[in-house]
C-alpha cells in the first residue's frame, strides 16, 4: 500500500485539509474514500479515476479526478518510493483551473525540494472523526 502525505506550509494548515474541511460531507467521504482506493490499488492509477499529464514541464504531475454535481480534482504527484503527495486540490469550473493549479502545484513541489520536512502523512482516520 501507498503512503499519502500532504504539503503543509510552515505555521499552517495543509491546503488539502483545509480544502476538505469546505466541502459537502458526501464530497468528503467520496474523496477519502478514492484517495484510499488510489493508495491500495495499483489499477486505480488510470483513467477514468487519474489523468497524467503529458506536457514535459507538467510530466510529474497527477489529476484525481472525482465528482458529484461538481467536478473536483487534487493534483499530485509521486516520490522516489512511489507515494503520492496531494499539492492541490480545486473545483473546476473552467479548463483555466487545470492550468492554475498545474502552476501552483510545480511552485509546491520547489518548496517541497527546499524543505522535504514540509510533507506530512494524511491521515485518514482523524479526518473521518472530525
Amino acid at each position: 500500500m501507498k503512503r499519502i502525505y500532504l504539503y503543509k506550509p510552515s505555521g499552517e494548515e495543509a491546503p488539502f485539509l483545509q480544502f476538505l474541511k469546505a466541502t459537502e460531507p458526501k464530497m468528503r467521504k467520496k474523496l477519502q474514500y478514492g484517495l484510499r482506493c488510489l493508495a491500495c490499488f495499483p489499477e486505480y492509477m488510470t483513467e477514468p479515476h487519474v489523468k497524467h499529464f503529458s506536457i514535459e514541464r507538467y510530466n510529474r504531475l497527477y489529476e484525481y479526478r472525482e465528482r458529484i454535481r461538481i467536478l473536483v480534482r487534487v493534483i499530485f504527484t509521486l516520490d522516489e518510493n512511489g507515494d503520492i503527495i496531494l499539492l492541490c486540490p480545486f473545483v473546476k469550473k473552467h479548463d483555466r483551473n487545470t492550468m492554475q493549479a498545474l502552476e501552483a502545484s510545480v511552485h509546491i513541489m520547489e518548496k517541497i525540494r527546499a524543505s522535504p520536512d514540509s510533507i506530512i502523512e494524511y491521515q485518514f482516520e482523524q479526518e473521518e472523526k472530525g
